[in-house]
């Protein structure tokens, strides 16, 4: 690359990313939304305030459904968030455009590094491009993407874009290693580091991050077939992949086989053999939501999209397999020749091998395409300029002007409705009248504006007339119904029979989910507080459907066995689930504390000594330190009640048995 050539991809890129801050700038004025009231707000584990480092260690192991399920590096931001500038959701988003700036800058000195390999590989070849400009314009492209929005603006997924930054990161290092190297020794053992330590960092702020070592291989394969410069088989690099994607692949293999199993939904309203078909179809949609944005496609919440139950129901089912099959066979056959056209069309797919095949998550969000839009863009600038030359350089401007100022405009237009939480809940829920989690969200923001307003009434009432349509919604949960019963409940108004039998019936039809364990719970303490008076018999056959699907959910355990102890007095019923829930999830700290507060109320006190053993066992880093200082003083206390023959007190009166965190999907 020349000095002068150099020179302009720098100027252009700083220019874009002046610009992609500039149309972003509205949007950090947005508040929390959904998952960010788990993640942040509602997650005490973050709120770093004097620095120490048990503060530290406690704010990366705060991953909401559990402390001990990863994503520290995640986390830990959250927490250094909250360390300077305390619960202020603009400095969370100001955050989160700073990392995605930082990864503009990864993505062009990558794609640079790419291009430079490219042309390695093709010594003797006059290049048709100039490597910088075009990654600088690919870079800047594709940080104004309006897919990759919600991975700037939605606070939570900063564990998202964080994790690519090492992902994009160990990229750049590695293909500018092999740049280099191309016509030398390989030294693998430098590959080896980057890989390992960049994938490393990357899994600790979100799993995603373990498809690198597939990326790299797949820029190896379509670049140079695994082989030398004099056509020989490159044993050194076939080692490398042979150790971290083959050793690797047959682990997660037989790990995945427990999620193959075409008779279990695992709480979602599909099977596996359903989920791959849809996902099909996802795919192309995905494809037009980052070339063709339109901004009324282009939402939080896709859970309206129909689940394919067959090849041909909807026929847009095989038509899109077929595409698959196609384009991949396509990659393959113009390896030789177009390789970054085939590296483009293998690094979309690639990207979406986890979220896309057999595990059972929900079916759609834009942030999954945060590096997949990335083998998109390298396709259609393959097609225009990289390898079939189709136009010159001043028609290439132009054309990559108009494309730019596009998706610029409709990302700052999408930046625009996150500015407000009320407006962006009723512009999401305008653009999805199906989706049940867009109408509830619109529900909620309209009944708590209406509570804290002097003549917010109106706004409750049409909260209150959203959530009973939208319950009715396919793929609605028993989230709508629970919240139409206690809002009923607060405001001493007839709640109808008809959505208690509409909340069984859906309990009855599939199994339950981690919302659906949620939703009992809200029912439990709305009895529990005295605000539900009515319904406490349906409530009991809500949890016999929710019970009768098999292996239930820990958490739904806990919440039974909550609903059994205090509510019907059946203490028998209510130590059997809090065992069983512990049983199920052995090393779920609230559960443990769960049974532990049970047996000092039942004063099976020598059996309490032995939990609390195991709940210190468990309490990393003094994570639980002030519980278990709770806990201990509860069970001194009982022993000194116990050798003056009183009777035991009721501590569950107060604080227990509760159901435990919902170990939710780990959403990628």
């Amino acid at each position: 690359m020349s000095k002068t050539g150099g020179k302009a991809a720098w100027m252009l890129f700083g220019a874009i990313m002046i610009a992609t801050t500039g149309i972003y700038w509205a949007g950090l004025r947005g508040g929390f939304v959904y998952d960010d009231f788990s993640f942040v707000v509602g997650n005490d584990g973050i709120k770093v305030v004097s620095g120490t480092l048990r503060e530290w260690v406690i704010a990366a192991m705060a991953f909401p459904t559990g402390a001990h399920q990863g994503r520290w590096l995640g986390m830990l931001s959250f927490g250094l968030n909250h360390y300077l500038s305390g619960m202020d959701p603009w400095w969370f988003k100001a955050s989160n455009l700073a990392i995605h700036l930082l990864n503009g800058l990864l993505v062009f000195l990558a794609l640079r590094a790419l291009f430079d390999f490219h042309q390695a590989t093709r010594s003797g070849t006059r290049p048709a491009y100039d490597s910088g400009l075009m990654a600088a314009a690919l870079a800047g492209l594709w940080l104004v993407l309006p897919i990759n929005l919600t991975a700037v603006l939605y606070i939570s997924q900063r564990l998202e874009s964080l994790s690519s930054t090492f992902v994009f990161l160990g990229l750049w290092f590695y293909l500018r290693a092999r740049a280099q190297g191309w016509l030398g020794p390989t030294r693998t053992a430098r590959l080896w580091l980057i890989l390992i330590t960049s994938t490393f960092l990357g899994v600790l702020t979100k799993e995603s991050a373990i498809l690198l070592p597939l990326y790299a291989a797949l820029a190896e394969f379509a670049l140079t077939g695994f082989r030398q410069h004099d056509g020989r088989w490159n044993r050194p690099i076939l080692t490398l992949y042979g150790s971290l994607l083959l050793v690797p692949l047959v682990v997660g293999l037989v790990w995945l086989s427990g999620w193959v199993d075409g008779t279990r939904s695992f709480g979602r309203a599909f099977d596996i053999p359903q989920r791959l078909m849809t996902e099909a179809r996802i795919l192309f949609q995905y494809m037009q939501w980052t070339l063709l944005p339109n901004l009324d496609a282009l939402t939080l919440y896709h859970d309206d999209i129909p689940v394919s139950t067959g090849l041909l129901t909807p026929t847009t089912t095989l038509l899109s397999l077929l595409g698959i099959a196609v384009l991949l066979s396509l990659a393959v056959f113009v390896r030789r020749q177009k390789p970054l056209l085939s590296l483009g069309i293998f690094w979309y797919f690639g990207g979406h091998a986890l979220t896309a095949t057999v595990i059972p998550l929900l079916l759609a969000f834009e942030h999954r395409n945060y590096f997949p839009s990335i083998g998109l863009l390298l396709v259609l600038a393959s097609v225009f300029a990289l390898e079939f030359r189709c136009m010159r350089m001043r028609s290439l401007a132009l054309v990559f002007a108009a494309v730019f100022s596009f998706h610029a405009f409709t990302t700052g237009m999408r930046a625009i409705e996150w500015s407000d939480p009320l407006r962006l809940s009723l512009s999401e829920a305008a653009k999805r009248p199906n989706s049940p989690s867009a109408q509830y969200d619109r529900a909620y923001k309209l009944l708590t504006s209406g509570l804290n307003r002097k003549d917010g009434q109106p706004l409750a009432e049409e909260g209150l007339l959203t959530l009973e349509s939208a319950r009715k919604l396919p793929g609605a949960g028993i989230l709508h119904e629970q919240t139409l019963i206690t809002a009923y409940a607060k405001s001493h108004r007839t709640i109808p029979h008809e959505w208690w039998d509409d909340l069984i019936d859906k309990l009855r039809l599939r199994p339950v989910n981690a919302s659906d364990s949620k939703a009992l719970h809200a029912l439990n303490s709305c009895f529990l507080q005295q605000i539900c008076k009515e319904g406490l018999d349906s409530l009991e056959k809500a949890y016999d459907e929710a019970l009768a699907h098999g292996k239930p959910r820990p958490e739904l355990l806990s919440t039974h066995a909550e609903f059994a102890w205090h509510l019907k007095g059946d203490k028998q019923t209510g130590e059997r689930d809090i065992r069983a829930a512990v049983q199920l999830s052995p090393n779920d700290f609230v559960a443990r504390k769960n049974l532990l507060v049970l047996l000092l109320a039942t004063n099976q006190l020598a059996e309490a000594e032995t939990e609390l053993a195991k709940l210190r066992s468990l309490n990393y880093f003094g994570f639980y330190d002030e519980l278990i200082a709770v806990m201990d003083t509860s069970l001194q206390e009982s022993r000194k009640r116990d050798s003056g023959a009183s009777a035991p007190a009721d501590v569950t009166k107060s604080s227990g048995p509760e159901p435990a965190e919902p170990s939710s999907h780990k959403e990628l």
